[in-house]
């Protein structure tokens, strides 16, 4: 096994676990966002500190954010078993929320 693949599955699945618990938990949005962000920005300082793990430590965060934000979309998917205008609702749906995770993500706040 690569380093990378290591430090990659570890942080992926300490996002799970983090995913879980806000499941769990009903943890706010915000405080959610800014854990996973965190954890990515950690990982992030660890690997440019220690070149020889990660070639590319920006390509590694990409891959971090990319699977937390499917992980926070994953749970608010509806059933491909609901009818058309449900689904039309849920793309839509689908939509805002990769935009507020992205906006929660680089701004920490969302306006009230």
């Amino acid at each position: 096994m690569k380093c990378i693949d290591a430090v990659e599955g570890t942080v992926k699945s300490i996002l799970n676990r983090m995913h879980l618990v806000r499941t769990e938990d009903n943890i706010d949005d915000t405080e959610y966002v800014r854990n996973v962000k965190a954890i990515i920005e950690g990982t992030h300082q660890f690997c440019r500190e220690n070149p020889e793990l990660v070639e590319d430590p920006s390509l590694l965060v990409n891959v971090l954010y990319t699977f937390s934000r499917n992980l926070w979309l994953q749970s608010l998917q509806v059933s491909l078993e609901q009818p058309d205008k449900m689904k039309d609702i849920a793309l839509e749906n689908e939509e805002y929320q990769t935009y507020y995770f992205d906006y929660l993500y680089n701004r920490g706040m969302y306006p009230r």
